[in-house]
């Protein structure tokens, strides 16, 4: 694989990362608890991410021999896994005390909600706690992934001169474009 391609693979695990933690910045904010199924979906996406980060790394091992771009994008992805496991961590522990929240504690106080008050308290401090710290686990994972692209990103100087701006020749491949119609500009209102 190119530098090119390679740095375009990591932008897009970066962006992964950055849809999953605006997902989970739009959980509900206490003193609501999100519902099971929203946080089971993040830690869904982030087992989805986490998944495809081993894959990129088995994939970069399998053909490790093409060169220092490879190399560089193995290291990236290898550094992204440890905190991508640690926000699934944060994640499955919220997870876990919103479920033990409403299958345990919710129904033994259904009938006297001044007892619920204290598990409610204890259950938005853990979220709010787990959510702060997924997000910033995983910001950092999207920094490393980003600046790896940022490095194998080929520079302009390095590209070469004339491509982009090369004019067609007659009977290139490509379609020709339908003539563009004249300006149409605003009247000028006539001064008297």
């Amino acid at each position: 694989m190119s530098n090119f391609t390679h740095a375009l693979a990591l932008y897009d695990m970066a962006g992964q990362v950055d849809r999953l933690r605006f997902q989970l910045r739009t959980l509900p904010p206490a003193p609501a608890i999100p519902a099971v199924d929203s946080v089971s979906a993040r830690v869904e996406d982030l087992i989805g991410i986490t998944s495809a980060v081993s894959a990129q790394i088995k994939h970069c091992l399998s053909d490790l021999m093409s060169g220092e771009p490879t190399k560089a994008a193995l290291k990236a992805y290898s550094n992204a896994l440890a905190p991508l496991g640690e926000a699934l961590a944060e994640l499955g522990r919220m997870h876990a005390e919103i479920a033990h929240y409403n299958l345990t504690t919710h129904p033994a106080h259904r009938g006297s909600p001044s007892d619920l008050e204290v598990p409610r308290q204890e259950v938005n401090e853990m979220v709010s706690v787990c959510c702060e710290t997924a997000d910033e686990i995983l910001e950092v994972a999207a920094i490393e992934l980003r600046d790896a692209a940022v490095k194998l990103m080929p520079s302009p100087s390095r590209l070469q001169p004339g491509t982009p701006g090369r004019a067609l020749r007659a009977g290139s491949a490509l379609p020709s474009l339908p003539p563009t119609p004249p300006a149409v500009t605003p009247r000028v209102a006539k001064s008297r």
